[in-house]
Parts: structure tokens; sequence; C-alpha cells
């Protein structure tokens, strides 16, 4: 199918400009011969240049082989002698031959004509020169037969420069169909235009002493911008044949009496090309406005798909942070809650206590990694809440050693520990994450190294009255990591090479983690690092010391025993049985329940002054259950209704306020933490508002 569109192209095409070249070569041959037998007007070599131009080689040489000869035999008949009427064709075919050589060079092989700049140079590193060479040529041929040089030389310049000028350009303009693209007009109003145009340029042949040929521009700019560039194009050759027509067959404009045949045409010709080139430079900055905002108007199309990608994206990644939440806190709640309990046991000897200590500390700083994993985009943002608290370097050194102690004694790697400076001086710092960061750094050496040592050194400088310089340093002597390499480590999801990430694998946050945390402490982090003899990560941040910064002392604890009747709704058992443990020590009667129903039931049989409900649940989930429960009305429209769940997106903390809920706590559950929301709750001041 589409070889067979290529050749009803082409042949329709070859007709048409077959058909032109003909018609405006005995327009020229018969009508506007002036001096030394020259024509003034001569459109046809921009026919055939453009006949080069658009068809392929097996078209556009027959075409130029059939109007070659058409065209000799018109000058045998018009009484040019043989030789004479065999040089005009040569010399006007070379002429078109010259100029679409020219042309390909100076606007490209596929000769759009996009923009002015373009046509300019069509104009005058094509055009100029092939008619130029072809008017010497001609002058000095025809000097042979006793002609005028001067007169042939202006004469053929003239009408070949002008002629091809205007048509050259229109005819390519007029062949693509993409350069109406933004002006599709109703073909009335195509035709009215057009119709305007011969009739502004008949106007010019009114017996008037006003110079009507000034109207031809109005009208023009007008089909510029309604019909663009191709429609310029055709309004031109629609002109050129109108007052080419008229000059030769009307009396001439009264400014025009006086002068010759030669000089008229080419004065018309001259105001064609002028208004003609004009037009179409307007014609082409409105269509490359217009291509502008249909581009612009694409690329918003794409953004705003982009957008809705995005957005679709994020609601993803947000339900997936949200399962994951629950689905890690969970398992998480059970040992950091269990460990508090055991904790509050009196009747534990000291190791087991001190390992208990060590298992809360260690789950601490894990939910403190979960935190920021699931909370990731605040971590990039450096939007993490800092909570400094007074400590001694030395402490916090300790306590991060301690609970990778276990993992370098299995693997057999000697732990050291030094200070400089005074390590025992009390700063104001947010510790938990100063941990964080140390036993990252520290689990790495211990995972990257397989014997020898890790060491931890703490360096304390005194910056002045009120400041200190921290600086921690682990050293190892692992694997090492290359010089190439040791810029990717700070990076998010970016590891060593291949084969270290398929020995020892992980995420690859954990470094990038770091970093954020020492940047949004005011710090700054490194690695120095050899391959096959270890590394140095290193980090510094400055802390205000204890006694300049002044802390408030931590408020006291609000230890009181809480005497309520509670009413727990969890599906999970091991939560129900830590959330029943918790709340027996803090005084409180509990009411079991394990999902909505039980629940909503529980709550119409059962007074109870607080409802600690659990969000994701089977059957009923939380949300649900709490709209049923403020439907019963009474007591239950306002008993305190607190949503305990390991989600604890944003998201749903506003979905559980919605639903009416008081008040949200986090899981794993915190004895303090719960003892505090509750005592808020239960207060006797909000006892009596609710009465």
């Amino acid at each position: 199918m589409p070889p067979r569109t290529t050749r009803s192209h082409n042949l329709m095409l070859s007709g048409a400009l077959a058909l032109a070249y003909v018609a405006s070569m005995l327009f020229s041959l018969t009508l506007t011969r002036a001096g030394e037998g020259v024509a003034v007007i001569w459109f046809a070599s921009g026919i055939l240049a453009a006949a080069f131009l658009l068809l392929p080689w097996r078209w556009s040489l027959p075409l130029a082989g059939g109007c070659f000869l058409i065209n000799f035999t018109c000058n045998l008949l018009i009484g040019n002698p043989p030789l004479a009427a065999l040089l005009f064709p040569i010399l006007t075919f070379s002429e078109a031959f010259g100029a679409s050589w020219l042309a390909r060079r100076a606007c490209g092989a596929t000769l759009r004509l996009t923009s002015f700049s373009r046509v300019t140079r069509l104009i005058l590193l094509a055009v100029a020169p092939a008619t130029a060479v072809a008017a010497i040529a001609a002058a000095d041929l025809f000097t042979l037969y006793g002609r005028n040089f001067n007169v042939i030389l202006t004469s053929w310049f003239y009408g070949h420069a002008l002629g091809m000028a205007i048509v050259l350009p229109a005819v390519l303009l007029v062949a693509r169909p993409d350069m109406i693209r933004d002006f599709r007009r109703s073909a009335g109003e195509q035709i009215g235009l057009y119709i305007l145009i011969v009739a502004v340029s008949a106007a010019t042949f009114l017996p008037v002493r006003f110079p009507m040929s000034l109207l031809i521009f109005p009208a023009l700019a007008l089909l510029s911008f309604r019909l663009g560039p191709r429609g310029a194009a055709v309004a031109a050759l629609i002109m050129a044949v109108t007052l080419s027509s008229f000059v030769v067959s009307l009396p001439a404009p009264v400014q025009l009496t006086s002068w010759t045949l030669a000089e008229k045409t080419r004065s018309l010709q001259f105001l064609i090309a002028v208004a003609f080139l004009t037009n179409l430079a307007m014609a082409m900055a409105v269509a490359d406005q217009k291509r502008m905002k249909r581009l612009w108007a694409g690329r918003t199309r794409v953004a705003r798909a982009a957008q809705a990608r995005a957005v679709s994206a994020g609601l993803a990644k947000t339900q997936f942070l949200a399962t994951m939440s629950h689905e890690i806190r969970t398992p998480m709640s059970s040992i950091v809650g269990f460990t508090e309990v055991l904790l509050k046991r009196e009747d534990l000897p000291d190791p087991a206590r001190r390992q208990l200590a060590l298992i809360d500390r260690a789950g601490a700083s894990l939910m403190a990694v979960v935190n920021d994993i699931l909370d990731f985009s605040k971590v990039e943002a450096g939007e993490v809440e800092l909570r400094p608290t007074v400590i001694t370097p030395r402490a916090i050194a300790q306590d991060a050693l301690a609970i990778v102690a276990e993992a370098a004694r299995r693997k057999g790697i000697d732990l050291q520990l030094s200070f400089i400076g005074p390590v025992e001086a009390a700063v104001l710092i947010d510790d938990l994450r100063m941990r964080q960061v140390l036993l990252n750094l520290l689990s790495n050496a211990i995972k990257f190294t397989e014997r020898g040592r890790v060491g931890l050194e703490v360096q304390v400088l005194e910056r002045d009255a009120a400041l200190n310089l921290l600086r921690f340093k682990v050293v190892d002597t692992g694997i090492g990591v290359p010089s190439d390499q040791a810029e990717r480590l700070f990076k998010r999801f970016s590891q060593g090479d291949s084969s270290v990430s398929r020995s020892h694998g992980g995420t690859g946050l954990g470094l990038a983690i770091c970093k954020g945390l020492v940047e949004l402490m005011g710090g700054k982090i490194g690695v120095d690092s050899t391959p096959g003899v270890g590394s140095t990560f290193w980090f510094e941040v400055t802390a205000p010391r204890a006694e300049a910064a002044a802390p408030q002392p931590p408020a006291a604890k609000d230890e009181r025993v809480l005497s309520a009747r509670i009413l727990l709704v969890d599906d999970h058992p091991m939560n129900r049985e830590l959330a029943a443990t918790v709340l027996g020590l803090l005084g409180c009667e509990v009411i079991l329940a394990e999902n909505g129903e039980e629940g909503v039931a529980a709550a119409q049989t059962s007074a109870c002054e607080l409802i600690l409900m659990d969000v994701h649940m089977p059957r009923m989930d939380g949300l649900e259950a709490t709209r049923a429960i403020r439907a019963l009305g009474g007591a239950n429209a306002t008993v305190p209704i607190i949503a305990m769940s390991a989600d604890v997106m944003p998201q749903m903390e506003a979905a559980c306020l919605k639903a009416g809920m008081n008040a949200a706590v986090g899981k794993p559950i915190q004895i303090q933490a719960l003892h505090d929301v509750l005592a808020k709750w239960l207060s006797p001041d909000r006892k009596a508002k609710a009465a």
C-alpha cells in the first residue's frame, strides 16, 4: 500500500509541475519578451528547480527532459535561430539544476522551510548565485548574435532572480501538507481570502492616482495570520499570476504610465517578492508561536501524566510503608513491650537486668532505624526531629559498643574502645540518633571484618566555653573499599562492588541515613579506606556543654496507679497479653475483645471508662468499630477511645480522629507513653467535662 501511495503522489506532483511549467513558459515567451528577446517575467526556472528538489531523480529527469523539448520547440516557433533556441533551455535548465543543488547544501536535504532564516538562505545562497551565473553566461553567449550584453544581463537576472525568489519557496511550501497543521480553516474562509488577494491585485490597476498596490500588504497580512506560511505561498502565486496577466493586458496604473513594459513588470515582481517575503516572515513567526504552544501543551500533558504517575506511586509507597509499618512493628511490640515489663520486676539478678537493658537499647535503636525507613522522605529532607538530652560521650560509646559486643564475640573479633579529651563532660545531644549512627558504623565494621579488630575512638575537643566538638572514629581491619567507590557509599541504595554485595548483602540505606542524621546535627561524615587493609569511618558533630546549655531537668514521671476499667480490643493474641500485662501493672481492670464486633458488643454491655482500640483487625476494623460505638449514644458517645496501631503514618492518625477516636498511641507499646495517654484521658477534669 505505501508504494502505491508514493507513486500516486509523485505522479500527481509531476503532472502539476509540468502543467505549471508549460503555462508559465508560454506566458513569459509570448507576452513578456522585451529587449533582446529575453522574457521580463520568468517563473519557469523556479518551478523546474522545485521539481528537482521535490521529486526523485527517476521522476524529475523525465519531467525535465519533456519540459526541455517543449521549451526548445516554443523558442523555434517564436522565431529564435536554432542555436539560440537551444541555448535558452540549456541555460534555464542549468540555472534550475544549479539552484536546486545549492539549495540542498544551504537548507539541508529535507528542505524544510520552517523558519524565515532558511528561506533567506535559500534565496541568498541558492537562487541569487544560480541566476547570476546563468545571466552572465547568457549575456556572454548571446553577444555572439550581436545582442547587447548589459540588456541581456539585466533582463535575465531581474526576470529569473525575482521569479525564482517568488516561485521556488512558494512551491516548496505549498507542496508540504504539514505546513497547515496549525492553520486549518474552513473551505469557505480559504476561498474568501484568496478572492480578496485577487481583488486587491486587480485594484492595483484601477485608474486612480492613489497607490492601490499598498492594499496588498494588509490583505496578505490578514491571510498570513489566518492561513499561515502555506497560505502566504499560495497567495504569492495568485498575485504573481494575476499581476503578470494584468500588466500585459490592461493599461498601466496612473503612476506607471510613463514606464516601459520591462520597468512595469520588474516593479510589480519586486512588489510581489517584497510583500510575499515580508508576510512569509510574519506567518512563520505565527507558526512558530503556535508550534511552541502545541509543544508546551504536549509537555504540559506529559508533565501532568508524570505527576499523576508520581501521585499514584506516592500513594502506593504510602500504602506499602503503612503495611510494612504494621508488619514490622507488630512483633517489635512484643519484643520491646515484654522487655520493658521484665525490667519492672524487682527479683531480677543484675546480669539479667543488664542484658535486658541492652535488649531494650537495641530495640530502641532498631525502632529508630525502622522509623527512618518508614519516614524516608522526612530523613531525606532533613526534617527528622532531634530530641537533645544530657549525656556523656563516654556513655554513648559504651552503650553502642555493648550492643554489638556479642556479634563481635561470635566472629572472634577484638573490640577496642579509646578516649581522648574530656569524654566524661556532659553534653546536650540526641543520644538516640548518635547511638543509631554509631551502631550502623560498628555493625558494618564487624560485618566486613573477618579477622582482626574493630576499634571505636572518641575524641572531645573544647571549641569554646559553651561548645564541644565530638569526633568518633570506627576503625576496622576488614576488606576495605577502593577510592573510586568510597564516594558512592553514602548515597541512597548504594554499596561497594557486586562481589561485596553478593557476599554481605544489605539494602545500602544505612550509611545514607547516617549521613543525613550527621548533617542534620550540623556535622560531617567521611571514610578513609585501603583495600585489603581496612577502613576508618568517622563523623564529627558539635554539642553544647550541659552546663552552658542549662537544660531544664526532665519532668518527674507520673507513676501514680490508674484505677480504671479499660476495654482492650486487639486481634493479635500476643499484643492482647502484652497490653493486658502493662495495664495490670498500671492498676487497671481489663476487658478483652478479639475483634471490632466483640468490641462493639462489649461497649454495649460493659461499662468502661476508656477503650483501647486496635486499627487493623479482620471482620470489623477499629475505624468501623469506633463509628458503631459512637452511634450507640449515651456514655458510649463520649467515652475516650484511644487508637493502638503499628501503622504510624500521618494518614492513619487523621483517619482515626475522623472516625471518632480521641488520640492514638503507636506500637510497640511503651509503659510510660501508655501511662501518660491514659492519665491524660482519665483525669478528673476530663471526666467532669464529659459528664
